[in-house]
């Protein structure tokens, strides 16, 4: 951890480094009742949603806390999760209980297959959410069998590019030469 140099009016950092432990009158008369609060606060906030039949979540129990506080002040939803006492009560009457169902289970491809031949009409989107569900190393496996693929693919056009230039060359050559062998005898007619 750094340690900054004490100075007029600036505190060393080392002074509130995870080595020094909290004063015990601090966790005595300062965290444990905030603690207690969020707690206190986080009961009566479940208690008047259900109470009201409305939808218990961490926003509206934050919100349900602003009113109930006599301050208004309320509680945060961070500070609803890192107390571990109001946690346990917020999970126990809360609405939402998760799906049922699975999720879809990410592709796994122990060997990419090559590309296959790419329809211009493909639905992009169903192909990004399957893209999507492949882990990293498919992706990075898929990429680069793709770009093997299009290096041997223009490798192969550039070598025919060559032949066809060749071929184009040759007989450029030979209408020349036919040319000339015409206008020889036309010549030698006359």
């Amino acid at each position: 951890m750094k340690r900054i140099e004490k100075t007029k009016n600036v505190v060393s950092n080392s002074e509130f480094s995870p080595e020094h432990e909290a004063y015990p009158w601090l966790e005595e008369k300062v965290y444990a009742k905030l603690r207690q609060r969020t707690v206190d606060l986080v009961r009566q906030s479940v208690d008047a949603l259900l109470k009201g039949k409305q939808r218990v979540s961490l926003s509206t129990v934050a919100a349900k806390s602003r009113e109930l506080d006599p301050e208004h002040r309320g509680i945060s939803e961070s500070a609803i999760l890192d107390n571990r006492e109001a946690r346990e009560y917020y999970e126990q009457h809360r609405s939402w209980r998760g799906s049922s169902r699975k999720r879809a289970k990410p592709l796994v491809v122990a060997t990419p297959a090559p590309p296959g031949v790419v329809k211009p009409g493909r639905d992009e989107q169903r192909v990004r959410q399957r893209y999507l569900r492949m882990s990293k190393e498919a992706l990075v496996e898929r990429l680069i069998t793709t770009e093997r693929t299009l290096a041997e693919q223009r490798d192969r056009w550039l070598s025919q590019q060559d032949e066809v230039l060749t071929w184009r060359l040759r007989a450029e050559a030979v209408e020349a030469q036919l040319q000339d062998l015409k206008a020889n005898t036309s010549r030698g007619k006359q």
